[in-house]
């Protein structure tokens, strides 16, 4: 029975990293310990409560006030929202999907608090139908956690549910109504994910039905989290996802343990090393980016890849990737350069930056975002900048992540770079003409609603621009022929 292991969350320990190992330290006080997204799997403790006060899907942010006057709002006008997201990684290192998020405060409690749940869940549902994230799941898995109610919307009977994962935390009482609609979602495409599971014998035969559970690793200690997922596999074929994983020791302890699935940044920081040394192959692109924004002639940049096939290689499979809709082939770097010119051949060899040295378990990751978040930069600012201006938006935009590449600080990163003093600026500083675009671009990461509203409103830019600009540069970082790097 499932219901007969999970005595952890009393006794959970979370997880920290110091001097490299993962030290179990004491719990918070039981009333201080409110989940955000999800908690562990848990059964009830032999007396008492069970111990979960996170409302569903609660992540805590600011929400402007929504005027119903007892009549429910149309999820539609409600787009004044700004859509986040943030990638699930597979133990190969590789994005293999994106839960898209719209940040909300916690509903106050009372009669009203479902209602408006469900308001926020059919706007992140409308938002997805609308800005056509549906063209990402040819390639990528779409999570969106939803209510239980809101399992019943009329907006999933009209999506193609093919690629969409809905995660939802099991209602209390009866599950009769549940499981007849998930089976009926199975049927329409849907797949199916648990979170904030307390167990009860009424959930055998849901789970059936259930393709992934989600954990919270920081809630419990590496012995904990070593049991939880010995005894969740003994009771289903479930992909079990770690979310959140925010630092490279607590992905090595999931990694180790053989989590399925990791969600989270912690692939875009610097890795905490003493000593960082830039490769050879890396040093040549950086001398091939220099003499490119110089425009050097083509003999001299054709004699900078010869050294190194591999690297004409990548860069032409990038050239040719249908996101540069390029009508005919690009054959060899000097045909790259006549056809595309010296700026868009610059910024291709951002990419190759990324794709050279040694890889790594973050090498897809990293390139996947630069590449997303260089991408939505550009569609940000190029109707708000001179023409002139607009070169630097993409370059400023994968550049910010060169950090994290190369795990040094950024001034040192870019020293050997030779970088416009504007994108330098936006870079370092966070300022000039590119900085409001790459930090807006850097907090639709993460939905951060104020910090983007504030960005948003300083740029021009209004929530739906944003919400498209964003799905615009998923879809065409999708485009981009990245091999396995």
């Amino acid at each position: 029975m499932l219901g007969k292991y999970f005595k952890f969350l009393s006794n959970g320990k979370p997880v920290h990293a110091q001097n490299d190992s993962v030290i179990a330290q004491a719990p918070p006080p039981i009333d201080r310990i409110v989940p955000l997204m999800e908690s562990p799997v848990f059964d009830r403790p032999e007396s008492g409560p069970v111990i979960d006060t996170a409302e569903e899907p609660s992540v805590v942010s600011n929400m402007l006030d929504i005027p119903t006057h007892g009549v429910r709002t149309e999820a539609r006008e409600l787009l004044n929202r700004f859509l986040g997201r943030q990638p699930i990684l597979d133990l190969g290192g590789e994005i293999v999907g994106y839960e898209m998020r719209i940040k909300k405060a916690a509903p106050p409690p009372g009669e009203g608090a479902q209602l408006l749940q469900q308001m926020v869940d059919e706007m992140l549902l409308s938002s997805m139908e609308d800005l056509n994230v549906q063209k990402l799941r040819g390639e990528k898995r779409i999570f969106a956690t939803i209510s239980a109610p809101s399992l019943d919307t009329g907006f999933l009977d009209r999506m193609d549910g093919a690629g969409i994962v809905l995660m939802f935390r099991p209602p209390d009482g009866p599950l009769d109504s549940v499981i007849a609609r998930c089976q009926a979602l199975r049927e329409a495409g849907y797949r199916l994910g648990l979170q904030q599971l307390q167990y009860r014998e009424a959930l055998d035969d849901l789970l059936p039905l259930v393709d992934y559970i989600r954990i919270d690793p920081t809630l419990l200690d590496a012995l904990q989290l070593g049991e939880l997922v010995v005894q969740i596999r003994s009771h289903g074929d479930f992909e079990i996802i770690a979310n959140p994983v925010e630092s490279e020791e607590l992905y090595a302890v999931c990694r180790k343990l053989k989590l399925d699935l990791f969600q989270g940044y912690f692939f875009a920081k610097p890795l905490p090393v003493h000593a960082a040394k830039v490769d050879s192959q890396r040093l040549r692109v950086m001398q091939l980016l220099n003499l490119t924004m110089n425009h050097a002639d083509m003999a001299e940049l054709e004699k900078q890849f010869k050294p190194d096939p591999v690297l004409s290689y990548k860069l032409l499979r990038f050239i040719n990737s249908p996101a540069t809709g390029l009508l005919q082939p690009v054959r060899s770097v000097s045909h790259a350069l006549v056809v595309l010119g010296y700026d868009p051949l610059y910024r291709w060899l951002t990419l190759l930056l990324f794709a050279s040295g040694q890889p790594d378990h973050r090498t897809l990751a990293l390139m996947k975002n630069a590449l997303v978040r260089a991408r939505l930069t550009e569609l940000l600012g190029q109707k708000k900048l001179k023409p002139q201006d607009q070169d630097g938006l993409f370059i400023t935009g994968i550049f910010s992540l060169l950090d994290a590449l190369l795990n040094m600080p950024m001034e040192t990163a870019l020293a050997s770079l030779k970088l416009p003093p504007a994108i330098e600026a936006a870079l370092t500083r966070r300022e000039g003409i590119y900085a409001p675009y790459l930090d807006l671009a850097i907090a639709c990461e993460e939905a951060e609603d104020q910090v983007i509203a504030t960005y948003a409103a300083a740029s021009g830019i209004t929530a739906e621009d944003i919400n498209l600009a964003h799905v615009q540069a998923l879809i065409w970082a999708e485009e981009v022929d990245l091999g396995k790097a």
